[in-house]
C-alpha cells in the first residue's frame, strides 16, 4: 500500500468514525418522563391514594434522612438499626419501633438509603451494607465517567454524568424498578425523594402530587432517576431534567393553593406559604417552563425537614388531618437524621489567596449550614404551633391530644467530644472506609440513646404497658394501647 492511499483510508476512517460519533450523539438521549394524557385523583405514587393510618398502636413515626453523601446513608443506617433493636409489647406481641416507621423524606445521599428502605422493608437492615456502605460506590462511578465506551455518550448535549450515576444506582441497588413498584410491591414505609429545582431553588418531591402539576406519570419513572435527581451534586453531576406536559391533562390547581397565593397574612410562615405556592403554580406555565432541571435535594432542604412543612402548603388543612389520620394517632414521632459535617477549616491560618477546592466547598457549605438552622428553627416552631392545635382539637372532641417527640439525631449532638469532632470532618463522598461507616453507626445507636425525646417515647410506652396491667383482662380481642419497651439484644 503506497503511502498516499494510506493517508486516503486513514482519512476516510477518520471522518466515517466522526459521523458515527455524531450520529449516535443524536441517538444518546436521558430517560425522559413520560406524559400523562389524563389527570386521576386517586391512582398513581400520591399521599392521598396511600393509606398513611397509624396502625393498631396509633403512634405515626416519620424518619427524614438529610443529605451528606456516604456519611448520611450511614448514620441514617445506624438509626434503623437502633429502632430495630428497641422493642415494645403490644397486644401480647413483642413489636419493633422500626416496624412503626409510616414516613420517610431523603434528599442527596439521604435518598439512597431512603428509597431502598421504601422499596425493600426489612431488607434494608440485612443488605444494605454490603450492597452500598461497603461497596467503593464512588470508585464505580468514576470508572463509568471516564471510560472510553461512555465518552461518546457523554459528548452528547441529553446525555450526562447524573445518567451514568442512575445506571450505577440501578445496577447496585435498584434493578430497574420504577415508581410503580413503589405503588404495588412497596415494603417499606411511604417514601418521598427530594430534589431541588434548578430555576426556583424550591423543592422538588417524587410523589404523583408534584407530577400533577406538569401532566407526568411519577409511576413509569425509575426511583434510580429520582435518587440521582435528589443526589445531583453541582458540578460533580449534572442536572437531571423533566419534560414539562403541564396543560394538557386536565389538572387544576387546587382551590386552596390559589387561595394561598393570594392570602395576606402575616409572619414567616405565611410568607413561607406563599413563596412555596408560586414555586409549585410556576409549573403550569408551560410556554415559559417546558423543562425543568433538577439538582442535588440538598440545596432546597438539607434536613428533609421542609418536606413536612409543605406538605399542609400543597394538600390543603383539612386533605392533611384525613390523608395522615391525625384525629386516630395519639403518638407523633418525628425522627430528624442530620449527618450535617462541619470541617476544620485552615484557610484563616494563611495570607494566602484560597484555591479552587477551598471556594467550591464554602460555596456549597454555606448555604446549607445557614439554611439548615433556619429549617430546625422552623421545625422547632411548626412542633409548637402543632401542639396547641391539638390541644385545641382534642379539647373539642373531649379527648387526650396526641404527644409530640421531635428526635434530632445530628452528629453535633454527640456528646462524646473527640468522636464528635472526628465525625463532623468525615468529607461528603459517595464511599467511606469500613471503620468510619461503623463508627457512624455507633454514633448513630449512641445520640438514640442520649435524645431526651427518644428516652422519653421509651418510657410513655413502659408507662402505659404499667396501666395496662392494672386494667382486668379484656373478654374480647385486646385493643389496648402499646407496652413494655425493652432493648433487644
Amino acid at each position: 500500500m503506497t503511502s498516499s492511499s494510506y493517508k486516503y483510508l486513514l482519512r476516510s476512517a477518520s471522518l466515517m468514525a466522526a459521523a458515527l460519533l455524531l450520529s449516535g450523539c443524536s441517538l444518546v438521549h436521558y430517560h425522559v418522563n413520560e406524559q400523562n394524557a389524563v389527570y386521576s385523583p386517586n391512582s398513581g405514587y400520591r399521599v392521598q391514594s396511600t393509606n398513611l393510618a397509624p396502625g393498631a398502636s396509633k403512634m405515626f413515626m416519620v424518619v427524614m434522612f438529610s443529605g451528606g453523601g456516604a456519611r448520611s446513608a450511614a448514620l441514617g443506617y445506624g438509626v434503623l438499626e437502633e429502632l430495630a433493636r428497641n422493642k415494645f409489647e403490644w397486644q401480647g406481641k413483642s413489636e419493633r419501633l422500626f416496624d412503626e416507621v409510616d414516613l420517610v423524606y431523603g434528599v442527596s445521599g439521604g435518598s439512597i438509603l431512603a428509597a431502598y428502605y421504601g422499596l425493600h422493608g426489612e431488607d434494608v437492615l440485612k443488605e444494605f451494607n454490603d450492597k452500598f456502605l461497603n461497596l467503593d460506590f464512588e470508585d464505580k462511578v468514576v470508572s463509568r465517567v471516564i471510560s472510553v465506551s461512555n465518552q461518546w455518550r457523554l459528548s452528547s448535549p441529553r446525555f450526562g454524568r447524573s445518567d451514568l450515576l442512575e445506571e450505577q444506582l440501578d445496577e447496585a441497588l435498584f434493578n430497574k424498578a420504577t415508581f410503580a413498584d413503589l405503588i404495588n410491591k412497596r415494603k417499606g414505609p411511604f417514601t418521598i425523594i427530594s430534589a431541588t429545582d434548578m430555576s426556583s431553588g424550591g423543592r422538588f418531591d417524587f410523589m404523583q402530587e408534584t407530577f400533577d402539576f406538569i401532566c407526568s406519570d411519577l409511576s413509569k419513572f425509575p426511583i434510580a432517576r429520582a435518587v440521582a435527581a435528589s443526589s445531583a451534586v453541582p458540578l460533580v453531576f449534572s442536572p437531571i431534567t423533566l419534560w414539562n406536559y403541564a396543560g394538557s391533562c386536565g389538572f387544576n390547581a387546587p382551590d386552596s393553593l390559589l387561595a394561598l397565593e393570594k392570602s395576606k397574612g402575616g409572619g414567616w410562615s405565611a410568607a413561607a406559604a406563599r413563596s412555596r405556592t408560586r414555586e409549585l403554580l410556576s409549573y403550569l406555565d408551560r410556554e415559559k417552563r417546558p423543562f425543568i432541571h433538577l439538582l442535588d435535594g440538598g440545596l432546597a432542604d438539607n434536613l428533609s425537614i421542609r418536606g413536612m412543612l409543605d406538605m399542609e402548603t400543597m394538600l390543603g388543612t383539612e386533605a392533611v388531618r384525613r390523608d395522615f389520620h391525625l384525629d386516630e394517632m395519639t403518638k407523633l414521632v418525628l425522627i430528624v437524621v442530620n449527618a450535617q459535617n462541619n470541617m476544620d477549616h485552615t484557610i484563616d491560618l494563611s495570607g494566602d489567596v484560597p484555591g479552587f477546592s477551598d471556594v467550591a466547598r464554602a460555596v456549597s457549605d454555606i448555604p446549607i449550614a445557614r439554611y439548615t438552622q433556619e429549617s430546625e428553627r422552623a421545625m422547632q416552631a411548626s412542633i409548637e404551633r402543632w401542639q396547641q392545635s391539638a390541644k385545641a382539637e382534642a379539647q373539642k372532641n373531649n379527648r387526650a391530644p396526641p404527644d409530640i417527640y421531635y428526635i434530632n439525631i445530628g452528629l453535633k449532638n454527640l456528646e462524646d467530644e473527640e468522636k464528635r469532632r472526628e465525625l463532623l470532618n468525615v468529607q461528603t463522598s459517595l464511599y467511606l472506609p469500613k471503620k468510619t461507616v461503623a463508627d457512624l453507626r455507633g454514633a448513630a445507636s449512641a445520640l438514640m440513646q442520649e435524645s431526651s425525646d427518644f428516652q422519653r417515647l421509651l418510657k410513655d410506652l413502659n408507662a402505659r404497658r404499667v396501666d395496662d396491667a392494672r386494667l382486668p383482662p379484656p373478654a374480647a380481642k385486646p385493643t389496648s394501647s402499646p407496652a413494655n419497651v425493652t432493648a433487644a439484644e
